[in-house]
């Protein structure tokens, strides 16, 4: 990914590179993949806690 200016006196405003190309839609899927990803992980981690501390409670009754 090349760039449009040659010293940092041209830059002006925000840049990214891959702006109107098919990379940003693929970006976009990696970051929602990823955002998933986050949400399974969590939402199994959750139910194991939950499984381990209904056992704890149910050998100290």
């Amino acid at each position: 990914m090349g760039s449009a200016f040659d010293t940092w006196n041209d830059v002006s405003g925000p840049i990214y590179a891959g702006a109107n190309t098919e990379w940003e839609y693929m970006w976009f899927l990696v970051a929602a993949g990823l955002c998933v990803l986050a949400l399974l992980v969590g939402l199994g981690h959750e139910k194991m806690a939950y499984r381990r501390a209904k056992k704890r409670d149910d050998t100290h009754s």
